[in-house]
């Protein structure tokens, strides 16, 4: 059946069982975390996402405490009957709240507002050398930084390497500031940068398998409370001992019961937490990564970027929750990008054989993401594409060239060369005509116009010269 089918377990929604007290649990700290995302409302699926421990794990603590009684299942269970009506309509209202958190997950809403959320249309500038409808896309964007690194990316969650370097390089494609190369877009050059090194900090953080595990342990540690001290044995927990009533003493008055208050979030929170967390502990690891960050960055003055990526990494496993170590990684990366694409644009390609193309074009892929409007990068990667015979890709780094520089005729004429190899014509002779447009010289232009009427004329002569 399908993902959506009452009968899915992933569909289940589990609460705390009336009987049971979460104070007296004995749990690690992740245990704990996920214990207390255990709301009523929640369906399993979602629990795997936001539990801040590996899909796998959530399944066999929700299994685990299923059978001990510690939750139960509050709507999803199908062989649950509601009795009557009101047990019916109960049934559904929680079935319906745990699909509406669901679709808001899903949709990339973010406490409890919708994304995108509305813009402010006055922030819109006719006058830039930037469509309105791009500065509306990159405002919703920029509202939306705060979202989980897989939202942001719009890709599942776990998913591999190879799909996140995709989506970054589809957004780093679209947001990176060079693609609006000497035009006029006021502040949203900044607004670009702000967009471009948080997709780059979500590609970094996920597309590294150590990376992505201490990111999503840091979701469970920042959210952690010291709870209350809890009574740790059972007459405490039963209160003072019970004596026998002094049938001489006066009759005391009834003291007036206290009004009862709805608990708040952090107590509701603390009650479900019965460990206590080590901040001088915590404070420790924070004052090391700070240290190896130091490192990190007397490195990079010093040239050895390897060195200095590797005490970044370090320093984030030591403190998850410090953004601009994570921001740091993403500007040395590119760093590192830029001395790698001058090494590659040093040697050329015009004589290599295929097994050096295929080595040149692996680089080329591994330096893009980091730098994808660079003119040098694209034109070398479109032109090894073509002799490769990957035109599709070819086509896409000439195409990325002239959107970014439209008045540069090499770079049609090479769009033109492809299109010819892919076998559109028309499209080879637009391209080729504007090459000569933007440049009445271009020797490569004007050739291939003369070769492609003359290949025209004898075809319309049935072949014969």
């Amino acid at each position: 059946m399908g993902v959506d089918s009452v009968d899915n377990p992933m569909n289940r929604v589990v609460a705390l069982a009336a009987n049971c007290d979460a104070t007296q649990l004995k749990l690690t700290a992740a245990e704990g975390y996920l214990l207390s995302r255990i709301d009523g409302k929640t369906p399993l699926r979602l629990l795997r996402e936001i539990g801040g421990i590996p899909p796998s794990n959530v399944d066999e603590c929700v299994e685990l405490w299923l059978d001990d009684g510690v939750i139960e299942v509050v709507a999803g269970k199908p062989e649950a009957k509601p009795k009557g009506a009101s047990a019916s309509a109960a049934t559904t209202a929680t079935a319906a709240t745990a699909a509406t958190a669901a679709d808001k997950m899903d949709a990339g809403e973010s406490d409890g507002q919708p994304f995108p959320p509305p813009i402010d249309e006055s922030m819109l500038d006719e006058r830039l050398d930037i469509s309105l409808d791009i500065q509306r896309r990159i405002l919703e964007f920029e509202a939306g930084l705060g979202r989980p690194y897989h939202t942001l990316l719009n890709i599942d969650v776990g998913s591999q390497p190879k799909t996140v370097k995709r989506a970054y390089f589809k957004l780093s494609k679209e947001f990176h500031p060079d693609r609006f190369f000497r035009k006029q877009i006021g502040d949203y050059g900044a607004r670009l940068n702000r967009i471009f090194k948080k997709i780059l900090e979500a590609h970094e953080m996920l597309s590294d398998p150590e990376l992505r595990g201490v990111e999503n342990q840091a979701a469970a540690s920042d959210t952690f409370v010291e709870p209350p001290q809890q009574p740790t044995s059972r007459a405490a927990l039963s209160g003072p001992a019970k004596t026998a009533p002094d049938k001489n003493a006066p009759p005391e008055a009834t003291p007036a019961a206290a009004p009862k208050r709805p608990l708040t979030k952090l107590e509701r929170l603390r009650q479900r937490m019965p460990f206590k967390i080590n901040h001088a502990a915590i404070a420790e690891r924070r004052a090391r990564a700070a240290e190896i960050f130091k490192a990190a960055e007397y490195s990079q003055r010093a040239g050895r970027l390897k060195e200095a990526e590797a005490n970044i990494r370090i320093a984030i496993t030591f403190d998850p929750s410090r953004s601009e170590f994570k921001e740091a990684l993403g500007s040395l990366r590119i760093e590192a990008a830029g001395a790698r694409a001058a090494k590659l644009m040093a040697a050329s390609s015009d004589r290599m054989p295929d097994s050096e193309l295929r080595e040149v074009l692996t680089l080329l892929e591994d330096v893009l993401p980091y730098r994808p409007h660079d003119p040098d990068l694209n034109e070398r990667a479109a032109r090894v594409c073509l002799k490769l015979g990957k035109l599709d890709d070819a086509a896409e780094y000439a195409e990325t060239l002239i959107a970014r520089t439209p008045e540069v005729a090499t770079y049609h004429s090479m769009l033109g060369k492809i299109e010819r190899e892919r076998g559109n014509s028309d499209e080879a002779m637009s391209a080729f005509e504007t090459a000569l447009k933007y440049d009445e010289e271009d020797v490569d232009a004007r050739r291939a116009i003369a070769s492609m009427r003359i290949g025209a004329r004898d075809a319309a002569r049935g072949g014969r010269s």
